[in-house]
């Protein structure tokens, strides 16, 4: 029995429809609000193995883009990534900048 034999038979014994509906429901509403990158992205990851139909990179990476902050969509949809892995990579890294970014105006306004 390979992986996707195995999981299909968990899915169908172990996990209600309803279950997945509820997840696939989660992540099409899923926006990044308050969450930090880590969150937003594994939120994102979990969510999406409910939605075993959508394999192609274009679809994900556009799902993964139109549920973040406008700050960060903006700067990573100029970039045009061309695969998940990467829309992610340059995610984080837009977060990284904009969390120095902010804390050292928190360190000016202190001084």
């Amino acid at each position: 029995m390979n992986w996707s034999e195995f999981e299909r038979i968990f899915r169908k014994n172990y996990l209600s429809e309803r279950y997945c509906d509820d997840r696939a429901k989660d992540f099409y509403e899923l926006m990044m609000g308050s969450m930090t990158d880590e969150e937003y992205t594994s939120r994102f990851l979990e969510f999406l193995r409910y939605i075993p139909y959508l394999k192609e990179e274009k679809v994900n990476i556009q799902r993964f883009i139109s549920g973040l902050s406008v700050t960060f969509k903006d700067k990573i949809e100029y970039d045009e990534p061309i695969l998940f892995e990467e829309a992610i990579r340059k995610f984080k890294d837009c977060y990284e900048q904009s969390k120095h970014k902010y804390e050292s105006k928190q360190d000016w306004r202190g001084n």
